[in-house]
This record gives C-alpha cells, sequence and structure tokens, in this order.
C-alpha cells in the first residue's frame, strides 16, 4: 500500500496483572525513540510512516501514533 511500518520489537515479558498498564507504559517509553526513526525515514522517503511496538510474548501489535 505504500506504506512503511517501523516495527520495534520487544521481548520482556510482562508478569502482572494491569496489562493494559503495562503497554501504555512501554508506548510511552518508547515513543521517543520511534518518533526519531519515523523523522529519519520522512528524510528519506516521500510516503507515509507508520509506527507499531510488537510485543512477541504478548503476541499483541500496538500502533503507536508518534504524530508528524
Amino acid at each position: 500500500d505504500g506504506v512503511r511500518w517501523i516495527i520495534d520489537y520487544k521481548t520482556s515479558s510482562h508478569e502482572g496483572g494491569d496489562r493494559e498498564a503495562f503497554i501504555r507504559s512501554e508506548v510511552e517509553r518508547y515513543s521517543p525513540q520511534l518518533r526519531a526513526y519515523r523523522q529519519a525515514f520522512e528524510c528519506l522517503e516521500n510516503r507515509t510512516v507508520r509506527t507499531a511496538l510488537y510485543f512477541p510474548l504478548l503476541r499483541l501489535l500496538q500502533v503507536v501514533d508518534v504524530g508528524a
């Protein structure tokens, strides 16, 4: 579809009761890094760039909107 996906794999496991809070915390923690990756690719190519965190141990792909 002409979209560049940047997916940051996170292999940490979560052993707690509040999975949603853990995901929110990880999104907040890694958003600056994803934003930097996005900005770098936007300088190289002229297409839509989307970002996400992937947690294989949780079987979860969390799309992260880091803005333009």
